[in-house]
C-alpha cells in the first residue's frame, strides 16, 4: 500500500509529493540552540532529525551529548 506522503500535493506546481516536499524544508535551529516548551522547561537541541514523511524534526537534552527527548517538531519550541 501507498503511504500518503508519497502522493503528489496537488498544491504544488511542481508536482512533487509530500515526502519531497518535507525533505526539502531546512532546520530552522541548530544544534546547542536552547529552546524552550510552553510550560517553561528548557532544553538544548542534540540532533536534527526527520520523521518518516522527511518532517524537520529536533532531538533535545541537558547537553550536547545527552539526549532525553527525540521527535520534536519546530511549533512545539520556543526558540532562546
Amino acid at each position: 500500500m501507498q503511504s500518503i506522503a508519497d502522493l503528489p500535493d496537488p498544491n504544488d506546481p511542481k508536482g512533487r509529493t509530500y515526502r519531497e516536499i518535507n525533505n526539502a524544508m531546512p532546520h530552522n535551529l541548530k544544534c546547542g540552540d536552547l529552546v524552550e516548551f510552553e510550560n517553561g522547561a528548557r532544553l538544548f537541541i542534540t540532533r536534527l532529525t526527520r520523521d518518516c514523511d522527511g518532517t524537520p524534526l529536533y532531538c533535545l537534552g541537558l547537553n550536547k551529548g545527552h539526549t532525553v527527548v527525540r521527535g520534536y517538531p519546530e511549533d512545539a519550541l520556543i526558540s532562546l
